[in-house]
């Protein structure tokens, strides 16, 4: 029997309050350093680049490495899309688009469409709940305003 993967879109946001330049830059590689716990990127490719399009890095995980690759970036309207590969686990597409409120809120939208490459990875997909993805979201707020209050 053929392997058939799991799929699964989960969408969610918040509203943070600091400006929408900040607020964007702390999803960069090195930006997400500051303010999620033990997030500890290695720049892989290409040498020097902290942050573009075609950017390769890769962060330690629970189970196993993570290789992201920056699939497209756009600065001016605020939009970065990576994809995550955990190669015993699934893909993922992580999406996030920062929108002006006003000088000191921004809106923060962000999208995980996750593909399985395993058994594992499909029962992992298959336990994730809007449930949880909305914590998740309370939680990343919790911690960007923890940041921008220091």
């Amino acid at each position: 029997m053929p392997f058939i993967p799991v799929t699964r879109r989960l969408t969610g946001e918040f509203t943070s309050a600091g400006p929408v330049d900040v607020v964007f830059n702390l999803f960069s590689p090195l930006g997400e350093k500051s303010w999620v716990p033990e997030w500890d990127p290695e720049l892989l490719h290409p040498p020097g680049v902290t942050w573009e399009r075609g950017l390769i890095f890769r962060t330690k995980e629970d189970r196993s490495d993570a290789i992201w690759i920056v699939t497209h970036l756009d600065h001016p309207t605020h939009h970065v899309e990576y994809h995550r590969v955990e190669s015993n686990r699934y893909l993922a597409r992580v999406e996030v688009q920062c929108t002006a409120l006003s000088a000191v809120e921004t809106v923060v939208e962000t999208t995980y469409e996750f593909v399985g490459l395993s058994n594992e990875g499909n029962e992992e997909i298959s336990a994730m709940t809007e449930d949880g993805y909305r914590r998740k979201m309370t939680r990343w707020r919790d911690w960007i305003e923890a940041y921008l209050m220091r």
